[in-house]
């Protein structure tokens, strides 16, 4: 094998929990361990991902098709959900963990306003303004938890 294919299966050994869940093993409690059919191994899958992932394109498909408006305030309270969620936890401290059923419930809802939204940005020019003033308000409100969390 040649010093690249060496190093290339040495990443991947390395990195390969990370492929569905991009926990470390001491927060697996946050993961959907999903078992494998055949194997007597079970698939680690982050429970928020879980949710977020068809959210989007659930979120997308309908705003294409028309089912679901493309609607910034819409934008605005679906993924407030996860900010509550993620407060809550924060708040509660180690005492409380929350469970995974409602990160994947809450991470659904962040990826149907991620879905929404992507649709606003790229096919409705008049909605992009307060689409990207949502996505703005949004960052600053993760950065705000981020820092109080890691203070």
């Amino acid at each position: 094998m040649s010093a690249l294919g060496s190093e290339l299966a040495a990443g991947l050994r390395a990195t390969g929990q990370y492929v569905l869940s991009h926990h470390e093993r001491e927060d697996w409690d946050r993961c959907h361990a999903v078992p494998v059919p055949g194997f007597d191994a079970r698939v680690r899958l982050c429970a928020r991902c879980s949710g977020v992932y068809p959210g989007i394109a659930a979120g997308a498909l309908g705003a294409l098709w028309g089912v679901v408006p493309v609607a910034p305030l819409l934008v605005a309270l679906l993924p407030a959900a996860t900010v509550v969620e993620r407060l809550a936890e924060t708040a509660r401290g180690p005492a409380y963990d929350g469970t995974n059923w409602g990160r994947t419930a809450t991470g659904a809802l962040l990826g149907v306003g991620y879905g929404i939204g992507l649709v606003g940005l790229l096919l409705r020019p008049a909605t992009r303004g307060w689409l990207l003033a949502v996505g703005a308000a949004y960052v600053l409100v993760a950065a705000a938890l981020l820092w109080v969390e890691r203070t």
